[in-house]
């Protein structure tokens, strides 16, 4: 313990159970409105950037922090349904968006990655200065939940007193691993997906900074390893994507969690591989709850009938995270 055994999620019918039928389905066919209470903060970051903040309170003293997905952004549908699940709840939410997306170009040569830590403490000591909140949770689905789970990691020594956990879906916890994901059968489409909108984003940031890259030599990448050579490494200032794996790969961190995270990783995920299935540490660390129903896809979760199974469990698991750590 604690890894769940049985999961409380139940797959859909073939052929709804197929991992790209959950992966690719819902991005098309789920529609999320947006929240009744959703304002838009333009917020400003210590180094002189902005993020754009979408929050949806109502008037708690509990927050829930979202993190979306590579090239997603605050309205995507899996981000709206923990919105909509956590304000039934009673819990104000923050969900924020990766510098870059979400409208704004922003003002800066800046990016929101997988180390981006420093981002997530910001927004944090923010809402606590502005909410005034006693709780703060966190949830995250793939890149965003490796990054949140980095943060309650690798972070844990400065993490304020009011954090209290988290829960993740599909986190690529180990970025190695889940890379080699990509070379072969769907993979390759998948990938190719990403890399247009990757390099889509540097084009319009381009032409902020014209001569900072040479655009054309990224149109001939094909995969995430060569992206992260050319790219990624050399904007963190690294000599190569293996440091910048070692660096923002949460599981590498996982001894250092104090606070109860739920990593729920479906195992027909095709983008999850190696330590984004953490079973030998979530039996060490009390911590660590680990949840591997058999289907699910990448942020899938075709639920039929009901609301959506990830917000119904992320809902669950942090409010009895609260109910341990209130004396």
């Amino acid at each position: 313990m604690p890894i769940i055994e049985q999961s409380s999620y139940k797959a859909p019918p073939f052929p709804l159970c197929c991992s790209h039928v959950q992966t690719i389905l819902p991005s098309y066919l789920r529609h999320v409105r947006l929240p009744e209470h959703w304002e838009r903060e333009v917020y400003h970051t210590p180094d002189d950037d902005e993020l754009l903040l979408d929050w949806a309170c109502v008037g708690s003293d509990r927050l829930l922090i979202i993190s979306h997905g590579l090239c997603g952004s605050s309205t995507r549908h899996y981000v709206l349904s923990l919105v909509h699940a956590f304000n039934k709840a009673g819990w104000d939410c923050l969900a924020w968006n990766f510098r870059g997306t979400g409208g704004s170009p922003g003002k800066k040569w800046k990016f929101t990655t997988h180390n981006s830590t420093d981002e997530l403490n910001w927004l944090t000591h923010h809402a606590l200065t502005v909410g005034h909140y006693r709780k703060i949770a966190y949830s995250g689905y793939s890149m965003g939940g490796n990054l949140s789970a980095l943060y309650l990691t690798r972070e844990a020594a400065q993490l304020p007193a009011e954090v209290c956990g988290g829960a993740v879906f599909c986190a690529v916890t180990d970025i190695r691993a889940s890379n080699l994901m990509f070379h072969h059968g769907m993979g390759r489409c998948y990938v190719g997906k990403f890399l247009k909108d990757m390099i889509d984003m540097l084009k319009r940031k381009s032409e902020q900074y014209p001569g900072k890259l040479q655009i054309d030599e990224f149109e001939k990448l094909t995969t995430f390893e060569e992206f992260d050579d050319h790219f990624t490494a050399q904007y963190l200032g690294l000599r190569g994507r293996e440091d910048f794996y070692r660096l923002a790969s949460s599981c590498y961190y996982f001894p250092q969690l104090t606070v109860p995270l739920l990593m729920v990783a479906p195992k027909n995920d095709p983008f999850l591989a190696g330590e984004c299935y953490p079973v030998e540490e979530a039996r060490r660390n009390p911590n660590l709850y680990l949840e591997m129903p058999a289907s699910g896809g990448h942020c899938g979760f075709i639920t039929l009938g009901g609301e959506w199974w990830p917000a119904r469990r992320a809902v669950e698991f942090i409010q009895e995270c609260v109910e341990k750590s209130t004396p």
